[in-house]
């Protein structure tokens, strides 16, 4: 099936973004880091090192961004947090019925979210939010949560649809 073949090279490529976006943080953490070390050591000699300017702003519009990317490849490779206390003793048939329930209940819980994220990236838009030291509009950053919540509602209903893993 060629339509989802490439909807999974999508998922995976946007979950490799977000990969991306996640050594980005670790590499300004480190560096944040090493100016935090380097500024205690010159203070013993009455100097200073800045740290980066801006790294909060960053971490905090970018990791949203990344962590969310992640979440349609796990739910593609079932990779997700199941609670199967209950259902281990099931047979197949029944463990399939739920997984196809729970898929179809998880893509429409990723579709309203991102609906709401629509609206929200609508009012952050009009409100003209900023972040607090870098001034980067809030907004910019929230239409990728909502291409991750349709990815993900797509890839819930994928696995919704195959049930693969299930006796």
């Amino acid at each position: 099936m060629p339509g989802k073949t490439l909807l999974q090279n999508l998922i995976r490529t946007w979950a490799l973004l977000g990969g991306a976006l996640l050594l980005l943080i670790v590499l300004g953490t480190a560096v944040n880091t090493a100016g935090f070390t380097a500024n205690a050591v010159a203070r013993l000699w009455g100097g200073s090192v800045a740290g980066l300017p801006g790294y909060e702003d960053a971490v905090q519009m970018l990791i949203g961004v990344a962590a969310l990317a992640m979440f349609p490849y796990a739910q593609l490779h079932r990779s997700h947090a199941a609670v199967d206390v209950f259902m281990q003793h099931a047979p197949g048939w029944a463990n399939r019925a739920m997984d196809r329930f729970t898929g179809v209940l998880l893509a429409g819980v990723a579709l309203w979210l991102a609906v709401m994220l629509i609206q929200g990236t609508l009012q952050v838009r009009a409100d003209r939010v900023e972040t607090p030291v870098l001034g980067w509009q809030v907004w910019v950053f929230m239409p990728t949560a909502v291409i991750s919540c349709v990815l993900w509602a797509l890839a819930a209903l994928m696995s919704a649809r195959g049930c693969e893993g299930r006796d």
